[in-house]
């Protein structure tokens, strides 16, 4: 990558495909480099390569980049095994434009017209680059000469060349943007589920999936589950997308399979591609070394044989389905060439060795005269041995045989003597060459003869039948990017077949792609949580003369979250070409699907919670555009209500002022008062989820959004305070209609005469604390007792301090912790008393009013006296 005057170019190698990608001069600001960003995250290289001599922003920010992707690796799997990234930062000098536009002019592609000349080649690649994206040359020139330099260390291969398959362009003007943090918390999916060999096409654990990978992932073969998690984590150029032309031919497959009448090639398809397998560059340079297995050759006519197959089932319905149009028109007669010579030249029955190469008989006449040669050789042995013992050998020789031993050959080896002669004498015609066991060997005249007619016949057959081999390799190397190609199509078949099937068991359907800002789903359900429970489906509708700006208010569990994380998945599935989960669903392309949710607080991020939603609300607030959906859900919890309130509000008035402009936005929240800060907008829309609060106390859930909006947050104590939850329930219904009531409870407090019947327990729970409760001693006093003193007798007395008293006064330690305690209590009472007050005010307060509801508040200066007015409570402070 080459950053220069606001504009990255950029070209990275497949070392697996030996594919060259390029990518045009792009414009990327010179403070965040999101393009860069983004074209690293969906391109995982192992090796960054980058000239000295740009701007040092430039150089921190890829440096940064690789660094945290190398940290992240190690944080997800421990002591990560794969290997790490590495960053190299070439001499601008020895690596200028010039020499690397040079290498690019040089450079030579295997798909070239053949018998080309050098005027020829550069029309021919001036057909597939853009020479006027000068950073772009300068960036593919540096790659290229990079790996003429190092490929002996990338490859591992001393003895070999780069070699250069096809060169494409890639563009990030289709991507959905979608960040790791999204990809987190919405269950998209986890590192622990890629495709590895040993998890291929394991579908286990379906109907409790924890990701969509997994309910997704039902592909026969290893390259489509592979393309599956290129297609849904966007690392590949084959990622969510935003080219409608796309979508649709992918829709067209799932509604092709989903008609009952193609069932039957349906099943043909299934059963082909579980005999796909991956076919690399890497596997191609295992068959030239002469290292493949009949394994790997038996894998390779399996997989050829399959897409041919393939091919043929899909030719009669490519006029339907785009997809198979572009399968058969990759299956060319040389790759039907390639399976008619394995089959012809590759003997698959006969077992010699797993290593072996064996080549058919009838296939070469050369092969064929030596295996008869080999195959007589016992018989022609025997013959030369009769001819040396008639014609050359003593009459004192009984017996002797023919052997041949490497770099010497053959020899004639005397056995049997009688009587056996003395070591120094010599036998006419014989040469004698050693002894060894009381055998003789000697060089006879048929044994010279042999060297020279027969020689080593097992090493003449390998070199025969490796010749053969290389030549069929060679073929096969040369259209090797049909196959590749071919493969790949049949992994995304292979996906799209996955599709169909989840969308046949879980009733989905075809979602209608639109170049607008519309967000219209009826009855739409969460993938992953829809048959873990009986699920209530709810609609959505956004944009489109509808409102932009859905803030959701309702009490805990209500299904708030659940439903946020249902309208961007639906949205996520429909731009990788799923059908969705719902009745019927009108998508506009979106651009980004943002998220700030709380995800799991962790020290080894050295960021706290509250870091981490201000950091996602920023990318937010900066990236996102008109077709963008953002998912906000209880943002500013991690800090106070008031700066909570006021960082939502500074955020959705953000959002509110670019009107037609503004992204879809879907909020969570239990702050009911960021309503009065936001302008009265028809854009902004409130709902709530239905619940019914039983005479008991409890709460029953209906799941229905509906329009609308609750004033309150609420949740019951389990087996706890049913008078408080009574009085609750009476403020919602109206029934008290004084606001006098809560009022005397306050000044009863504030006085010293709180009655301890009124309340007879409050329990709380604070972080690193234990639980605590309130006991009633003598005058109506109050004490927290700690959860494991509560068998203390009651008759103890708590001496209560005044108020200005200060607790460093004191010398007793237990008696500064009790007021402490007590303190504490007494704000949390008054919190809850105000709290109940407000519930009946039928006038909220305004904005800029500090009210004595909000939590932590504290009454200790003496202009705080509350008097009902209005219906309002007003505080002295202003």
């Amino acid at each position: 990558m080459i950053w220069s005057n606001n504009q990255l170019g950029a070209a990275y190698y497949n070392i697996l495909t030996s594919e060259l990608f390029v990518m045009d001069d792009t414009y990327d600001d010179g403070v965040h480099f999101n393009i860069a960003k983004t074209l690293y995250k969906q391109c995982q290289p192992r090796y960054v390569i980058t000239i000295s001599g740009t701007s040092d922003e430039f150089l921190t920010a890829i440096e940064a980049l690789v660094m945290s992707e190398m940290s992240s690796d190690r944080n997800r799997s421990g002591l990560s095994s794969e290997p790490q990234v590495s960053l190299r930062v070439m001499r601008k000098r020895e690596h200028g434009f010039d020499r690397c536009y040079h290498r690019v002019r040089c450079l030579k592609l295997r798909s070239e017209p053949a018998n080309a000349n050098n005027v020829e080649r550069l029309i021919f690649l001036q057909g597939l680059l853009n020479f006027k994206s000068i950073v772009m040359i300068h960036a593919l020139g540096l790659l290229l000469i990079y790996i003429d330099q190092h490929w002996n260390n990338i490859a591992l291969d001393p003895s070999g060349r780069p070699g250069f398959v096809s060169l494409s362009s890639v563009t990030l003007r289709d991507i959905v943007m979608i960040d790791d943090d999204t990809y987190e918390a919405l269950n998209i999916v986890h590192a622990r589920h890629h495709p590895s060999l040993f998890k291929c096409g394991d579908a286990a654990a379906k109907k409790q999936s924890g990701s969509l990978f997994i309910l997704l992932n039902r592909c026969q073969s290893r390259p489509g589950a592979q393309f599956l998690w290129h297609v849904i984590l966007s690392k590949t150029l084959r990622h969510p997308t935003r080219n409608i032309e796309i979508l649709n031919e992918r829709f067209e497959v799932i509604e092709f399979c989903l008609n009952p009448d193609n069932h039957s090639i349906v099943e043909n398809l299934t059963s082909c591609l579980k005999h796909v397998y991956r076919l690399t560059n890497v596997i191609l340079d295992r068959y030239l070394a002469q290292q493949a297995k009949v394994s790997d050759w038996r894998r390779l006519h399996k997989t050829v044989s399959s897409i041919i197959y393939i091919a043929d089932v899909c030719e009669k319905h490519c006029k339907k389905v785009r997809l198979f149009h572009k399968i058969v028109s990759n299956i060319t007669n040389e790759v039907r060439y390639i399976k008619y010579f394995i089959e012809y030249i590759v003997d698959f029955g006969v077992k010699r060795s797993e290593h072996d190469f064996i080549v058919r008989a009838n296939v070469d006449s050369h092969l064929d005269n030596l295996h008869h040669v080999r195959s007589t050789l016992p018989e022609t042995l025997t013959q030369m041995v009769e001819k040396d013992m008639k014609e050359y050998l003593p009459a004192s020789v009984i017996t002797c045989k023919m052997v041949y031993i490497p770099n010497i050959g053959y020899l004639l080896a005397v056995t049997g003597w009688s009587p056996s002669p003395a070591d120094n004498v010599d036998m006419e015609n014989l040469e004698f060459k050693f002894i060894s066991n009381n055998i003789r060997y000697y060089k006879s005249p048929t044994a010279k003869e042999l060297d020279e007619t027969i020689g080593d016949i097992l090493l003449r057959i390998n070199k025969r039948e490796s010749y053969i081999m290389l030549k069929l390799v060679k073929y096969i190397n040369k259209h090797a990017a049909s196959i590749f190609n071919a493969i790949q199509l049949c992994a995304e078949l292979d996906t799209l077949l996955a599709f169909y099937v989840v969308a046949r068991e879980y009733n989905y359907v075809k979602p209608n792609m639109v170049d607008r800002q519309i967000i219209a789903i009826e009855q739409g359900r969460h993938p992953l949580q829809e048959f873990l429970t009986t699920f209530v489906p709810n609609d959505t509708y956004s944009g489109d003369e509808k409102s932009l700006v859905k803030i959701l208010t309702g009490p805990n569990a209500s299904g708030k979250s659940t439903y946020l994380k249902q309208v961007a998945l639906i949205v996520f599935m429909a731009h990788i070409g799923c059908f969705v989960p719902a009745k019927s669903a009108t998508i506009g392309i979106v651009t980004h699907i943002l998220t700030q949710m709380t995800s799991v607080d962790s020290i080894a991020l050295n960021t706290s919670m509250f870091l981490q939603d201000m950091r996602q609300i920023n990318s937010a607030l900066y990236a996102s555009t008109p077709n963008s959906i953002v998912i906000l859900d209880e943002f500013g919890n991690g800090t106070s209500e008031v700066s909570g309130l006021s960082l939502l509000a500074a955020v959705l008035n953000n959002f509110v002022e670019r009107a037609a402009d503004c992204p879809h936005i879907f909020v969570a929240t239990h702050m009911h008062r960021v309503m009065n800060t936001l302008p009265q907008s028809p854009i902004i829309e409130q709902q709530t989820f239905e619940f019914v609060t039983n005479e008991d106390g409890s709460v029953a859930y209906l799941y229905s959004l509906t329009h609308g909006h609750v004033a309150r947050s609420f949740a019951h104590a389990g087996g706890g305070h049913h008078r408080t939850i009574t009085k609750i329930r009476q403020f919602q219904s109206g029934r008290v209609e004084n606001v006098n009531v809560a009022t005397g409870y306050f000044r009863a407090d504030r006085s010293g005469d709180l009655a301890p019947a009124d309340v007879t327990a409050i329990s709380a729970r604070r972080p690193g604390v234990g639980a605590r409760s309130l006991s009633v001693v003598n005058n109506g006093h109050w004490r927290c007792i700690p959860a494991r003193k509560r068998t203390e007798r009651p008759s103890q007395r708590t001496r209560e301090i005044p108020k200005n008293v200060r607790s460093r006064g004191c010398n007793s330690a237990g008696t500064r912790r009790a007021d402490r305690e007590r303190v504490g209590v007494r704000m949390r009472i008054r919190a809850l008393v105000c709290s109940l007050a407000l519930l009946a005010s039928s006038t909220t307060t305004t904005a800029r009013t500090r009210t004595t509801a909000t939590r932590g508040a504290k009454y200790s200066r003496p202009g705080d006296e509350q008097e009902p007015l209005g219906g309002q409570i007003r505080t002295g402070v202003p």
